[in-house]
């Protein structure tokens, strides 16, 4: 979930480059829900609450405590138009807990009688508040970790919301000044036009940018240095993701403070900058 807002399997399987029926069948298997489905053991979990008087089934497909371990994670689902909360052990890769709902309070009930719960040191998540909330008050001894994808969403989506501003302020002068939308840029973008097809190379890195997009990019970064700023910050936030080349066990420590302290000088420029917001400083290492 990014800002309350779900992700389907279906975009997870297009930011992979593979089918969403594929990703599905291999999720089935994988989480060991098919093995349930022919043991007979899908439903037994579920529980019924009451929710502003109407009575609701919450679906339990999977609730193992068997499966969980010191390094976990949490994520949503959208299944056949259903929402889970999935609670997964990063190591085994297997479930430890599959409910449809994303409440707090419901999960922790289903997580009550978890005594595997006190072993969770690490519980990686996305930026949502009801995850975050529910790691404090399950996994009381664990550090969370954002993983990358949501950060990097979060920052990609923060650069597109600059330039969707500024595109509004083109829209509302034009429509005040009609002369004004007749202007154009050497590569024939009106000011609307440079805002509006600028959308896609924001996504990508420079360096796989075209020829046009060069030209597109070298007049909106002039027209806007917000917009120049705060892709380059963007960028070097990218690039922090990457592995070292030639990380062994001996040089890992140095690596690692190298790398911690130069997140920390990316945290500070976005701050600064006003670009991004203080969620990315719950980032953990």
């Amino acid at each position: 979930m990014v800002d309350n807002k779900v992700i389907s399997i279906g975009n997870v399987s297009y930011v992979l480059g593979m089918s969403s029926k594929k990703l599905y069948r291999w999720y089935k298997e994988l989480s060991g829900y098919n093995k349930a489905d022919r043991e007979g053991l899908i439903g037994t979990k579920d529980i019924i609450v009451k929710e502003k008087g109407v009575l609701e089934r919450i679906r339990v497909p999977i609730s193992k405590p068997e499966n969980m371990g010191s390094k976990m994670a949490i994520d949503e689902k959208t299944i056949n138009g259903i929402c889970y909360t999935i609670l997964s052990n990063r190591q085994t890769n297997k479930i430890a807990l599959m409910a449809s709902t994303l409440k707090t309070k419901y999960l922790l009930k289903l997580l009550s009688d978890f005594q595997e719960k006190s072993q969770v040191k690490s519980l990686t998540r996305d930026m949502a508040q009801n995850f975050e909330w529910l790691g404090k008050q399950a996994f009381i001894k664990a550090y969370h970790v954002i993983d990358k994808f949501h950060v990097i969403k979060n920052a990609l989506d923060s650069l597109q919301a600059i330039r969707i501003r500024y595109r509004q302020e083109e829209l509302a002068k034009s429509r005040l000044n009609k002369d004004n939308n007749n202007l154009k840029y050497s590569n024939s973008d009106t000011k609307l036009q440079l805002l509006a097809r600028s959308r896609g190379l924001l996504f990508k890195n420079n360096k796989e940018w075209t020829i046009q997009q060069e030209q597109r990019a070298a007049i909106l970064f002039s027209t806007y240095p917000e917009i120049k700023q705060a892709y380059f910050l963007i960028k070097k936030l990218r690039k922090w993701y990457q592995k070292p080349k030639n990380n062994t066990k001996k040089t890992y420590q140095k690596t690692r403070n190298v790398k911690s302290n130069r997140l920390q000088l990316i945290i500070d420029e976005l701050k600064s900058s006003g670009v991004y917001e203080k969620k990315l400083s719950t980032f953990t290492l």
